[in-house]
């Protein structure tokens, strides 16, 4: 794990996505151990500065803010797990916002696949 100034990503809160991973980061299968348990523990503080509901007061924050904006790639353990994250939640935004007709149709592949 890197080494990541004190003062870099406070907050008191734990951060949990019960709509996204209603069980957990852990146990979503998505992130390792080590990835769950910086998205708990600074999830609060990330999501604010990715959503720029708080400025960047370190300059592992202001690294972590132009990685958000594509600026920067990730090299961090912190930015690394925020980038899963988010790829976690784009991929179940897509599987969540398939239309009903597809889902129709491929529920009717499967059923005749059965007989």
């Amino acid at each position: 794990m890197d080494n990541i100034q004190e003062k870099s990503f406070a907050c008191d809160k734990k951060f949990f996505d019960d709509r996204n991973f209603p069980r957990g980061f852990q146990r979503s299968g998505d992130f390792t151990r080590n990835q769950a348990v910086l998205l708990e523990s600074k999830g609060v503080a990330l999501k604010a500065l990715h959503e720029g509901t708080r400025l960047p007061e370190t300059e592992e924050e202001q690294h972590f803010v132009a990685t958000c904006h594509g600026l920067e790639q990730p090299v961090t353990d912190v930015e690394k797990a925020w980038a899963i994250y988010l790829n976690a939640l784009r991929r179940k935004q897509i599987y969540f916002t398939a239309s009903s007709a597809a889902v129709a149709e491929a529920g009717q592949d499967s059923i005749d696949t059965d007989d």
